[in-house]
């Protein structure tokens, strides 16, 4: 049986491990809960046992976390506390404790306990892509934004589309109190809402439309009917012209202009059906005058200039004018870096794609406009092509969009959205996003759980292409050590001393096999990184010279678990000139993590 062991007396881990490792178990042994943490969701157990008075993390915390992540491994407490009744009665609020052994115990009872025990079949949680949540009001609450975290969030998405000022600050506030709690950083990013075209409102909610019939698309407000409706940008009327299509509520419906106008067009019906209030419009063929940038999306955007806010993200973006326009925006307020996602969602951005990436910070491949504006049997094979672009620059590729749709309301995904997200991550994308499945749906955290599975599953199969290896090659004259690192075997961890935060973005792209711990003095820095692959940070504010901020940081490692004694860690940094007057280019080294 495989058994992991929380216990931060030396004496008592001999001991433990010594007489169960005799009976003819496999046994692991950790001195504080966030280590036991990180082993129990990245190697399979079957059993833990844990005692609740320890450093960093006490039992109680790893508990909790254990109960989001993996609720299904038994924890039996071995602790003097269990003779307390206040902390028995709160063990027994956790589903996941099936027994208390106080000190010191008896090896017989626990013998008996272990024999009751199942072989677990759980999969590990060490997941290297991102995932991105949408926050509303299902997970809007510090304690479910917490339990999402441990389960696998690591970039909180703001949907500007919706809600006031002073609800975003509330929400930012929860995330930031659950980071705080959870010690991760967590990226937010501010999503524009755009020139979003809508319907206006209908008569009764709701309209029919039915086949073959005309209907007036006017400027002016008006209630809807079955013959006459009007749009809440009426700016767009001008620029419809004869023949173009329009689609209505994510291309459910079907209009095409049969008669422009300055103030009003008809249009024939083509495909028809119940037509809501605020729908959304498309105009796959129209060449609009609309600005990509409206007076909201400025207004929203020195909101965030204003908060904590690491992301932004520009929506139905249609060239690198727009990126730029933001960028250029956030240098002149010169309040913070903010950094800029374009959407791609338009037939005119994947027109312009590279481009769009080489000024962007980040791509947001947004497939529900995107399958609305163009085929949507043309989406996959688009998707496919950016994330290869994006490797290519090294810019960070977020996969949107009903990725886990039916667990807005359902427990368990279709098996078409399983091997949906499992292809993503087998292309090569950074991130993938949930949307309404975490802003409205029935269980946001059990969603980010499974999607963390999904994710750890397909990554045990990942390894570099052909093309990867050329890139790799290419790359190795300009971050020499980076890329060299890629290359090892035998190494538990790589550790990038990086204070500026300017080489982890390389360090995401090669180093895919193993964790690559950043040592920043700077959260924001490790916010940021919160969205690249595989990027692990550890915040070290100090002062400290090579050696010694190496030294602290491996033993942070080993507190936090990623390392344990014997581990061989390979230290990278990057440019400097050393004391002796060397200009370094690279730095490449290998050690043994010292014991106890």
């Amino acid at each position: 049986m495989r058994i992991l062991v929380l216990e931060d007396s030396r004496s008592n881990q001999v001991l433990i491990k010594a007489r169960l490792e005799k009976s003819g178990h496999q046994v692991e042994v950790v001195g504080n809960g966030h280590q036991g943490f990180v082993l129990a969701t990245s190697n399979i157990y079957d059993i833990v046992l844990s005692d609740i008075g320890m450093p960093h993390w006490d039992g109680f915390k790893f508990i909790e976390a254990m109960q989001v992540v993996c609720p299904q491994l038994p924890i039996v407490i071995i602790s003097s506390s269990c003779e307390d009744d206040d902390v028995c009665r709160r063990l027994l609020g956790y589903g996941n404790v099936i027994d208390f052994l106080p000190k010191p115990f008896d090896f017989e009872r626990l013998y008996e306990i272990l024999a009751r025990i199942r072989v677990q079949t759980h999969d590990s949680m060490n997941k290297m892509a991102r995932i991105v949540c949408t926050i509303g009001p299902a997970c809007a609450t510090s304690d479910i934004l917490g339990r999402m975290i441990l389960a696998g969030m690591d970039v909180a998405r703001l949907n500007f589309s919706h809600g006031s000022y002073e609800q975003h600050a509330a929400t930012l506030s929860a995330i930031r109190a659950a980071e705080e709690r959870w010690g991760k950083p967590i990226a937010v990013l501010q999503d524009l809402c755009g020139p979003k075209i809508r319907t206006g409102v209908m008569d009764g909610g709701a309209v029919s439309l039915r086949a073959g019939s005309m209907v007036v698309i006017q400027a002016a407000p008006c209630l809807g009917s079955g013959e006459r409706f009007s749009t809440i940008l009426p700016e767009i009327i001008p620029d419809l012209k004869n023949g173009d299509p329009i689609l209505l509520d994510d291309g459910l419906l079907e209009l095409r202009v049969v008669r422009e106008g300055t103030d009003e067009v008809t249009c024939e019906v083509v495909a028809g059906g119940l037509l809501g209030s605020n729908k959304g419009m498309n105009l796959p063929a129209s060449k609009l005058s609309l600005p990509s940038i409206t007076e909201k999306d400025w207004r929203d955007l020195d909101w965030a200039l204003d908060h904590s806010v690491d992301y932004v993200a520009l929506s139905f973006v249609r060239s690198a004018e727009d990126i730029q326009a933001i960028k250029e925006h956030i240098r002149a307020a010169g309040k913070r870096d903010l950094r800029v996602v374009a959407k791609i969602e338009k037939p005119e951005a994947v027109n312009h794609i590279r481009e769009i990436i080489e000024v962007s910070d980040a791509i947001m491949i947004a497939r529900g406009d995107l399958g609305v504006e163009l085929p949507a049997a043309r989406v996959p094979r688009i998707q496919q092509e950016i994330i290869r672009l994006c490797w290519e620059h090294n810019t960070p590729v977020i996969t949107a969009t009903q990725m886990l749709d039916s667990m807005t309301g359902h427990s368990r995904p279709t098996r078409a959205e399983v091997t949906d997200v499992s292809m993503a991550i087998k292309e090569g994308t950074d991130a993938v996003m949930l949307s309404q499945e975490t802003a409205t749906g029935v269980d946001p955290v059990n969603v980010v759980r499974t999607m963390a599975s999904i994710i750890c599953e397909e990554e045990r199969y990942s390894s570099l292409t052909v093309e990867q290896y050329q890139q790799l090659i290419h790359d190795s004259t300009a971050h020499p050590a980076l890329t060299a690192v890629a290359s090892l075997n035998g190494n538990t961890a790589t550790l990038l001393l990086d204070p500026a935060g300017r080489l982890y973005p390389q360090l995401s792209k090669w180093n895919r096999k193993v964790p690559s711990l950043l040592v920043t003095r700077s959260l924001h820095v490790a916010r940021h990184a919160s969205l690249y692959k595989n990027i692990t940070s550890l915040i070290i504010r100090e002062d400290l010279d090579t050696e010694a901020m190496i030294d602290k940081a491996m033993r942070l490692a080993m507190e936090w678990g990623y390392v344990k004694s014997g581990d061989i860690l390979a230290v990278v940094e990057g440019e400097r000139n050393t004391e002796g007057g060397l200009d370094q280019i690279g730095l490449l080294q290998l050690i043994r993590v010292p014991g106890d």
